[in-house]
């Protein structure tokens, strides 16, 4: 048995001991390794049998969970297992093995099983004699199958409805490969290499004070946004993280969490009526919990409103193709 056929063992084992020693503690090492390996993953892109293979899909779909799940300051422990998975994957790709493991962790740890029968009909469809056709979509369904569980865990099944029905468009897409196998070959292209784009609108720019209203002037930053996403050559998924101050609702950090998840939810609906799909964007608050900039506390109330500003925004994150 190679160490490749070990990858959802050893993924488990470390796992827990990251869960035990860090998990509370996302480090900029964390952020680096996924970069790293985020690297040696845009090299193999310009290999077109890697970029439409089985490996190659699950293993950028597990460093774009790793990192999502990093700057979502996950606890869990998934943000280290999900970054051994592709870690795993790509050695065995870069070592051109001829036998990768086919197996994918369906409760890794941070996780919840969750839609068998998404499941059996992905095991069904790999069992098929067409499925090198569609094995890509498949490798993306499998992971984004296992994000669903971890969704679900944080914060149930309405949340994690959108990541539900984004594993069963994976899977349909692969159901029509797999049966249009047989139609007239395409010269494979090289794809474009991944991309992560991060931004932040200030939250004043848009908000009333302490609400979720959109000020008057918002309408054209959000026109801007909504343009540049819809400019992304391959859009595989945005992220938006609303923050606040730590003065707008007297300390009560659960008033404070409850607005950032409304002004993202609102950013959200916008964005959904520009014709951005649903299902690709997730909208969150942090609260006030990570600031960008700190104030002393003997200065006017007034004088703190305006030095935080820069704390009141919303964060957006994307990833694809450009």
């Amino acid at each position: 048995m190679t160490k490749f056929t070990l990858s959802v063992v050893s993924a488990a084992l470390m796992a827990c001991v990251f869960s035990a020693q860090a998990a509370e503690e996302l480090l900029p090492k964390h952020l680096q390794d996924i970069e790293a390996l985020q690297k040696r993953a845009d090299k193999l892109t310009f290999s077109p049998t890697s970029v439409e293979s089985y490996h190659f899909a699950k293993a950028r779909a597990w460093l774009d969970l790793a990192l999502s799940e990093y700057h979502q300051t996950d606890t869990t422990g998934l943000v280290y297992a999900a970054t051994v998975q592709g870690k795993d994957l790509l050695d065995g790709l870069e070592n051109k093995v001829a036998d990768m493991n086919m197996d994918t962790p369906k409760n890794l740890v941070g996780t919840e099983l969750v839609r068998t029968d998404l499941w059996d009909k992905i095991a069904t469809m790999k069992g098929e004699k067409n499925f090198a056709c569609g094995q890509a979509k498949l490798g993306e369904a499998e992971v984004y199958l296992v994000w669903t569980g971890h969704e679900k865990m944080e914060s149930g099944w309405t949340h994690a409805e959108s990541y539900a029905r984004g594993t069963e468009n994976l899977i349909y897409e692969a159901r029509v490969q797999i049966d249009n196998c047989n139609a007239a070959p395409v010269v494979p292209v090289a794809a474009l290499p991944r991309t992560t784009e991060k931004m932040s609108l200030s939250g004043d720019a848009l908000f009333v004070f302490g609400s979720d209203k959109l000020v008057a002037g918002a309408e054209d930053s959000l026109v801007k946004l909504a343009d540049s996403i819809k400019g992304w050559t391959a859009l595989q998924g945005v992220e938006l993280v609303g923050h606040t101050d730590r003065l707008r609702t007297d300390g009560n950090e659960a008033k404070n969490v409850q607005l950032s998840q409304a002004r993202a939810a609102r950013i959200k609906q916008y964005l959904v009526g520009k014709g951005i799909a649903a299902d690709k964007i997730v909208a969150s608050g942090a609260g006030s919990g990570k600031p960008v900039k700190e104030c002393s506390t003997k200065i006017s109330k007034a004088a703190q409103v305006q030095c935080l500003q820069p704390n009141r925004r919303v964060e957006i994150i994307l990833r694809g193709e450009k």
